[in-house]
C-alpha cells in the first residue's frame, strides 16, 4: 500500500473531515459537519494543532491530530495525540504506525519534549501498537478530567 503523508492545511480540512466524523462516530459522540470544519480549521489556523494526513490514491484514509502544550516539569514542549483513525479498508497495513511515527519526528523537529496519548482500556489493538513504538504506560501520575458541563 503506498502511503504519502502529509500536514493538514485549513484549506484540506475538507478531504479528511469525513474520517474525523467516522473517528467521532467510533467515540459514539456526534457533532455537526460545520462545527467540525469550523472547528479544525480554527485550530490549524491558529497553529494550536498540527495534523497529518494520510492519503491512498490521492484520499484520506488517516489523521493524527496533535495539541501542543508544555511541561513545567521538562521546561520542554509537551505533545498531546488526541485523535488518531485510519478507515477501515486501510487498517492492518502500517497506516496508523506512519502516522504515530510523524508525530514523532514532528515532536523531535519542533526541539523534542514528550507526546502524551490516551486509549480506551478495551483497545488492545492500538495498545500494542503504541507500546511498539516506545510509548509507555504512566504509571506515576492518575488522570483526572473535569468538565464545566457546557456542551
Amino acid at each position: 500500500m503506498d502511503i504519502q503523508l502529509s500536514i493538514a492545511t485549513p484549506e484540506s480540512v475538507s478531504d479528511w473531515l469525513p474520517l474525523f466524523a467516522a473517528y467521532l462516530d467510533f467515540y459514539r459522540v456526534h457533532q455537526s459537519p460545520g462545527q467540525c470544519r469550523e472547528y479544525l480549521c480554527e485550530r490549524l489556523r491558529r497553529r494550536q494543532a498540527i495534523a497529518f494526513l494520510a492519503k491512498r490514491d490521492g484520499a484520506a484514509v488517516g489523521f493524527a491530530l496533535m495539541y501542543v502544550g508544555f511541561s513545567s516539569l521538562s521546561l520542554r514542549p509537551c505533545w498531546m495525540l488526541h485523535d488518531l483513525y485510519v478507515s477501515a479498508d486501510a487498517r492492518r497495513h502500517g497506516v496508523g504506525k506512519l502516522l504515530i511515527l510523524r508525530c514523532q519526528q514532528y515532536a523531535r523537529d519542533m526541539g523534542g519534549g514528550e507526546i502524551m496519548l490516551q486509549t480506551a482500556h478495551d483497545n488492545l489493538n492500538a495498545q500494542r501498537l503504541y507500546e511498539s513504538l516506545g510509548f509507555a504506560l504512566d504509571r506515576d501520575f492518575r488522570v483526572y478530567n473535569w468538565s464545566s458541563g457546557d456542551s
